[in-house]
């Protein structure tokens, strides 16, 4: 069994941003003010998949309009409002309002959240995949002073070498209507790095970027076991994979972790662990410290 002592430590550091890109208002009323939002863009659903939108939180039969102009394409639980270059707006859970292949305009009604359902899912499709909505310069107002949490960081052996793990999320900056009260969001950014003696053996790593959509054949890669979603009166469990494994020499480490959202809020947290190679063996024996 491996034991490792954990030092964890709370902190705020900012993050470069991502591009910016042509704002848009919010698909519900008033559309220049911000709305809770209980889902967030990648994280973890049900069957090995990643959210590919934001679940903006209102109640059953809210109007919902375009945020850009476009032609419509209705299907049984959305609709899409494409422009030529072939970006596209999408909004689950709605039923339209609007003949198919019709043109709206920005603020147009396209119809209305269907029973039970009490969100709408917003999609952003840039042309080549979905992206986060959440970004900088894209859904406004938008704005975010709540800290991702670094939770617990695990360390442990397998077949020679160390994997590491970290348990980490993000509060919503407004908390979403009963009972999706005790919802958390994925970080929009988590990475690492290793260091020894105060030096950095592995330099800072990406081991998540939430800006564009991941595919499902990219979940258990993202995605440790023990993660689920957020459920109805059940917070989320966010475990992210660091590194699937390193060879390490012996000695005194510690791996430490940034989790930033999209406005570059960031929360740290730091593990500290002795590896001892038994002579003769290659395999790598961690011990508390």
């Amino acid at each position: 069994m491996v034991r490792v002592v954990a030092f964890l430590a709370a902190g705020v550091a900012g993050l470069s941003a991502p591009a910016l890109a042509h704002a848009y208002g919010w698909p519900v009323k008033p559309f220049n003010q911000q709305h809770a939002i209980r889902g967030a863009f990648d994280d973890p659903r049900l069957f090995g998949s990643f959210h590919f939108g934001v679940d903006i939180s209102v109640p059953d039969g809210t109007a919902i309009y375009a945020v850009a102009p476009g032609t419509v394409f209705r299907y049984s639980d959305a609709i899409a409002v494409r422009q030529p270059d072939g970006h596209e707006f999408s909004y689950w859970h709605v039923q339209a309002t609007v003949p198919e292949h019709s043109y709206v305009q920005t603020g147009d009604q396209i119809g209305f959240v269907r029973p039970g359902f009490g969100h709408v899912h917003f999609a952003e499709f840039d042309g080549t995949t979905y992206v986060n909505p959440l970004r900088p310069g894209a859904l406004t107002p938008f704005a975010d002073t709540t800290t991702p949490i670094v939770g617990p960081i695990e360390v442990q052996e397998t077949d020679g070498s160390v994997q590491a793990t970290v348990e980490a999320y993000d509060p919503p900056p407004i908390t979403p209507p009963p009972p999706w009260q005790n919802a958390m969001w994925t970080p929009a950014l988590i990475r690492w790095r290793l260091v020894q003696n105060g030096l950095a053996v592995v330099p800072w790593t990406v081991a998540v970027d939430s800006s564009t959509y991941h595919p499902k054949s990219a979940f258990n890669s993202v995605y440790a076991p023990g993660t689920h979603q957020n459920f109805p009166g059940r917070t989320g469990r966010f475990v992210f994979w660091l590194t699937h494994g390193i060879a390490l020499q012996d000695g005194h480490y510690a791996i430490e972790v940034q989790a930033s959202d999209t406005r570059g809020n960031t929360g740290t947290g730091s593990l500290a662990f002795d590896v001892e190679n038994n002579q003769g063996l290659s395999k790598t024996k961690l011990a508390s410290r």
